[in-house]
């Protein structure tokens, strides 16, 4: 029997705060022969926690770290997103260290420079991202993608939906800098529009219903049993053009048709995605989408899933397996 190899993901988020591109990821390592050692923003004295088979949150780093230090625990790949994690490397001493490029905050900017240096793997989520990373360094697009369990899954319909007998249209996740809540609160001005997530660092338009946080297990049902999942990114701020929405994978999943705003990364899929370059051709596209979900939902359904099928995080996984095994061909380096 193969001994299981060991990920490292630095504190950088909660394991329970959403479910985004770090969890998703550590899952798939764990699918995939790791035990993957997820550390939690949050510092405590509470016991390490098994929260998915082989995924272990530890709530003490310097625990960990100590660890490394005394050779009581060795790591196989330092896995991380925020590029200030990079300062660990070196206690770290990672066989293979990948910094997956995320998001593009200007927070960020200052320690990038040294986060792509001490990566031997780098992986972004956008073209953008990709093309401004730099080439001296095996670099890989692997965009985000969605659960191959929500693609076949039937939810019920959630209790706030029960009783609505007009279109119903949703946004889901944080509202940040990088949202358009003017447009938002123009598509509710028609619409009952539901907020699925949190404001972050900006206010829910007064006529949306706001809903909180939803774990990912139960976020599927808003998916499914809405008309519409909107993806009102403002262009005008930097963030936008190098992101890749969780959202727009994860409705399309669930069999729900998106309206974006149009750049890079949501016209690629133009079956699942509706795309609009102005607030007026947003509106449009939102009435388009409800017309096509209420007269030809069976449609709907097949084309949203088909083009879901081909982005799950299990394909992503394997973009991720063959850059790891083409590195270590050629560095040399084995690991497990």
């Amino acid at each position: 029997m193969n001994k299981r190899k060991t990920v490292l993901y630095p504190p950088t988020l909660n394991f329970s705060f959403l479910k985004q591109t770090p969890q998703q990821i550590s899952e798939q390592f764990a699918d995939h022969g790791y035990d993957v050692i997820f550390c939690n923003n949050t510092q405590s004295d509470k016991s390490v926690e098994e929260v998915y088979p082989h995924v272990y949150v530890y709530h003490n780093f310097q625990d960990v770290l100590n660890k490394i230090k005394h050779k009581q625990l060795k790591i196989d790949v330092y896995y991380y997103t925020w590029a200030k994690s990079s300062e660990y490397v070196d206690q770290i001493k990672a066989k293979i260290n990948i910094y997956n490029r995320v998001d593009e905050f200007p927070d960020w900017a200052s320690f990038e420079q040294e986060a792509m240096d001490k990566a031997d793997i780098i992986f972004t989520t956008s073209q953008k991202l990709y093309e401004k990373t730099q080439e001296s360094k095996p670099t890989y697009l692997i965009r985000n993608a969605c659960p191959d369990s929500y693609i076949a899954r039937n939810s019920e319909v959630p209790e706030e939906y029960k009783n609505i007998d007009e279109p119903i249209v949703m946004f889901s996740g944080a509202i940040g800098s990088w949202i358009s809540t003017s447009l938002i609160r123009k598509v509710a001005d028609k619409y009952k529009t539901f907020l699925v997530g949190q404001e972050f660092g900006k206010e829910c338009p007064k006529n949306v219903i706001n809903l909180g946080v939803k774990n990912h297990e139960e976020l599927h049902a808003y998916y499914q049993h809405a008309n519409v999942s909107l993806i009102p990114f403002n262009l005008k701020d930097g963030i936008t053009h190098s992101s890749c929405p969780l959202k727009l994978f994860e409705a399309m999943a669930a069999g729900t048709l998106s309206v974006a705003t149009k750049w890079g990364e949501t016209d690629i899929y133009p079956e699942a995605v509706l795309t609009a370059k102005t607030d007026e051709e947003f509106l449009n596209q939102v009435d388009k989408a409800i017309q096509l979900s209420a007269n030809n939902s069976k449609f709907v359904h097949r084309i949203t899933k088909k083009t879901a099928k081909q982005n799950t995080w299990k394909n992503r996984f394997m973009q991720i397996e063959g850059a790891i095994n083409e590195y270590c061909e050629k560095s040399g380096v084995m690991i497990g």
